[in-house]
């Protein structure tokens, strides 16, 4: 909901004889703006003829007219305001410096001092953050312009390397190159500039606006609503404060380090605990990305102490969940690789699940890092066929895993468990019949697995040569180079190209299948064609005796004698068609669903 809509000049929302205050909250971020940001509006603000557009800025305000001497909580816009707030402190110091002022700029100074103030007292139109000392660094140059009416911080080192006195320096520069009227020309062009102020009732509403909103600033994300949501709550409590809410929310956050995994990580909290009567939002049934605020915004102002504390609890264990060298100290090796396996499958609905068996395991004492590790080895194989065969379809997979909690629930509150294992046996029959068929499963196998997912393709092969690997054959089958690539990729045994040499040409004609071409297009993206290379781009179009025998200026095998597993019936091979490729198929489909099917027990 939107309170209202209106377009002001900048001079209206710092206006000579309004009471209106813009304050941004001790708990939101700093001033992060840069040269980059500071010249464009410089150079906007001289190249423009008058009525500037700076975009818009978002105010939270529950009273019905948010000009008639409020304090206004600035949530879209600490950027551009900060700035403004700047320029005009640089202009006042520029024009003051004129050592024969005349009646007009004597008018104009005063002006620009209600400005930066409210008239006839000491307060600031604007409070700028608290973080990263953005408050008291304003002070000191506020201290500097006017020390009878706002006194100098003390101890405040390092000043001049931070934002807000760099941003004030360079505009303190750009500034001694005008004459006054150059600079007062500027000045009537800052005060013309245009901001668009959206006023909303909540934090809530002025989320939603930030989906369509694109200004010069840095929007703020749902996690940034929620936390300035949930300090102001924990600011009202007596045993809390905000210093010691903000220290514990920095804690939390740095266990999820990522906005976005933030963010799946609150709407997996939600989902998986919604039965609870102190979380679940009426009209909320399951949480997304657009109701992600108005759910927390409503479950804070229930118990925002007893949330808090679920979140932090909570975040420990979903940051072993999705780092295995926390789930090994927290949980063991077993459950560490299982948990790998889930992460290198890109199975992040599994996540919120898992939190939930988590909680179980720890309610019931049950042995939390087994359950997880049974849990997450299954739930592999699961996302194994999901992945595969895109079934079910990836908007189904938060309400499916909601459903298996509601489900699993019945029974484990009527005592129909009997420990840890009928737990997960249960869990294991529910998610099988929710699993694409055995048809389906077998014709995805023995079609083009290259083209229909590449990640699980390449997980599938990885997983059949892990199964065969001994001490002295282990390679890291999952290391990346200095970019961040894979080292091992998948490669062609038969090239996808369609333009094969004439060897490649004479030996898949030789068996009556009929053209190449149509030899490659029927089998070269399947299974049986497919394995895995350190150096796909040195093989490439070669004829396969040639990447059969490969190696590199050291003399050691990078073709197909190169100790893997999944080349070993390769190197005894002299030629390759399509019946040899049909051949590996048979064999790798049936290693395939031994190793990751799922009607088999982990």
């Amino acid at each position: 909901m939107i309170n209202s809509v209106k377009d002001y000049p900048v001079s209206h929302y710092f206006n000579l004889d309004g009471a209106q205050q813009f304050f941004i909250p001790k708990y939101q971020r700093e001033y992060v703006w840069g040269r980059n940001n500071w010249e464009d509006l410089f150079n906007d603000l001289e190249d423009a003829s008058t009525g500037h557009f700076m975009g818009s800025i978002i105010c939270v305000n529950k009273q019905t007219d948010g000009m008639a001497g409020s304090r206004l909580e600035l949530i879209d816009g600490q950027q551009r305001f900060t700035t403004i707030s700047l320029l005009f402190c640089a202009l006042y110091r520029r024009l003051e410096e004129n050592q024969k002022p005349d009646q007009d700029l004597m008018v104009e100074l005063a002006n620009l001092k209600n400005r930066i103030f409210l008239k006839g007292t000491n307060d600031w139109r604007f409070e700028p953050s608290e973080q990263a000392q953005n408050k008291t660094d304003f002070q000191r140059i506020l201290s500097e312009l006017f020390p009878k009416q706002v006194s100098e911080p003390k101890g405040l080192k390092n000043f001049g390397n931070r934002r807000i006195a760099k941003a004030y320096s360079y505009f303190i520069d750009r500034l001694k190159a005008l004459s006054d009227l150059e600079a007062l020309a500027l000045l009537d062009k800052l005060k013309a500039a245009i901001l668009v102020k959206i006023e909303v009732p909540s934090h809530s509403d002025a989320f939603v606006l930030f989906e369509t909103i694109n200004n010069r600033g840095i929007p703020l994300s749902a996690i940034d609503i929620i936390k300035n949501n949930l300090l102001a709550e924990l600011d009202k409590r007596e045993e809390y404060g905000i210093d010691r809410a903000f220290e514990e929310w920095k804690d939390l956050i740095d266990l999820l380090p990522e906005p976005a995994v933030q963010e799946r990580f609150l709407r997996h909290l939600y989902n998986m605990f919604k039965y609870l009567k102190l979380v679940e939002v009426q009209g909320c049934s399951r949480a997304t990305r657009s109701n992600l605020i108005t759910i927390y915004d409503t479950v804070l102002r229930r118990r925002p102490v007893w949330v808090f504390q679920q979140l932090q609890d909570k975040a420990k264990t979903y940051s072993s969940l999705i780092n295995p060298v926390e789930a090994k100290e927290q949980w063991g090796d077993a459950a560490s690789l299982a948990l790998q396996d889930l992460l290198r499958l890109g199975a992040a609905p599994a996540y919120a699940f898992l939190l939930w068996v988590s909680q179980v395991a720890k309610s019931q004492k049950w042995d939390e890092g087994h359950a997880l590790q049974q849990m997450a080895a299954y739930l592999t194989r699961w996302f194994f066929w999901r992945n595969l065969t895109d079934t079910p379809a990836t908007r189904d997979l938060d309400p499916m895993f909601m459903e298996l909690v509601n489900e699993i629930l019945v029974d484990l509150r009527g005592g129909k468990f009997d420990g840890l294992s009928d737990f997960i046996e249960r869990t294991r029959g529910w998610l099988l019949q929710t699993a694409p068929s055995e048809e389906i499963c077998n014709a995805r196998l023995r079609g083009d697995v290259y083209l229909e997912n590449y990640e699980a393709t390449r997980f599938m092969l990885c997983k059949l040569e892990e199964t065969h690997q001994t001490k002295e054959t282990k390679h890291d089958l999952w290391a990346q180079d200095s970019r961040g690539r894979p080292v091992f990729t998948v490669e062609h045994i038969l090239p996808k190209t369609e333009n094969l040499s004439a060897g490649w040409v004479r030996m898949l004609e030789a068996s009556g299948n009929g053209s190449s071409d149509a030899i490659r297009q029927r089998c070269t993206h399947n299974l049986g064609n497919l394995t895995l290379s350190g150096y796909n781009s040195k093989l490439g179009k070669m004829e396969y005796s040639r990447k059969r025998d490969r190696k590199n200026e050291s003399g050691d095998f990078i073709g197909y004698r190169n100790g893997l597993y999944l080349n070993a019936s390769l190197e005894q091979r002299s030629e390759w068609n399509e019946d040899a490729i049909a051949q590996r198929s048979d064999v790798l489909v049936k290693e395939v669903k031994s190793i990751l099917g799922l009607r088999e027990k982990p």
